[in-house]
């Protein structure tokens, strides 16, 4: 197995430093295809950001090649402060061919384990 390509969107939310794998977009054809998919995606891509409004700003940078940063804005009225505030969120988008998969081996259940009771008086 290998060849696939795929748009992998790592997302981060506020000033943390940890970037999470939030989708592996599957792409049909090429590296090609796959370019134009993360082009397209950097532009729209709003799933698992946690915006609460539909309209937003959008910057996005064309970091490498194969490789882009949206920065998603979106500006919300609080009013605990009376004040608007802006909350950002970030999308990474990489295109990647896949390599190599493998399945992880089935887990079986472990045999129960004697009571103190039971071992203290020698029942199984």
């Amino acid at each position: 197995m290998g060849g696939e390509w795929y748009v992998l969107v790592e997302t981060k939310k506020g000033d943390g430093d940890g970037w999470i794998l939030k989708d592996k977009v599957h792409v049909e054809g090429g590296r090609e295809q796959a370019l134009a998919r993360a082009e397209e995606l950097s532009l729209t891509y709003t799933r698992g950001l946690y915006l609460s409004r539909s309209d937003h700003g959008r910057v996005v940078f064309r970091i490498s090649e194969t490789s882009w940063l949206a920065e998603i804005t979106e500006s919300l009225w609080s009013t605990s402060y009376e004040e608007a505030f802006t909350i950002m969120r970030y999308a990474r988008l990489t295109v990647a061919q896949l390599i190599s998969s493998r399945e992880p081996p089935p887990v079986e259940r472990p045999a129960p384990k004697k009571g103190r009771l039971r071992r203290a008086l020698g029942r199984d």
